[in-house]
């Protein structure tokens, strides 16, 4: 099973790969231009920002990249060495696919007893 804190590392480790693009506009233009492999919204993303960022899915000629809601904004933009970030894309096909399989191994309600 795989926990929130190795996702939030290993989505570091793509940051430190210069593999993600952070912030709104950012993302809408990563979308747009098809580089846009994964997205990570928060879950404390607002409205407004997540419909622009699906309204520029849609709008693409590119293939929408697959979507995944997890964590907050604080645990996402200290994961990647920001202030909040309430969404992130990943733009390299590999780590895309590694985090696709982390993100499926994860479930929020599975905790460990760490008495």
């Amino acid at each position: 099973m795989t926990s929130k804190e190795n996702i939030l590392k290993f989505m570091g480790l793509a940051m430190r790969a210069n593999k993600v693009v952070s912030g709104c506009d950012a993302v809408v233009a990563s979308v747009l231009d098809g580089e846009a492999k994964l997205i990570v919204f928060a879950q404390d993303v607002s409205r407004n920002t997540m419909s622009k960022i699906l309204d520029a899915c849609e709008s693409s000629e590119h293939d929408a990249p697959a979507a995944y809601r997890f964590a907050d904004s604080c645990e996402i933009g200290y994961a990647l060495g920001k202030p909040k970030r309430a969404v992130a894309v990943i733009t390299d096909k590999g780590f895309a696919d590694k985090l696709q399989v982390m993100f499926e191994d994860y479930s929020e309600n599975d905790t460990e007893d760490r008495t």
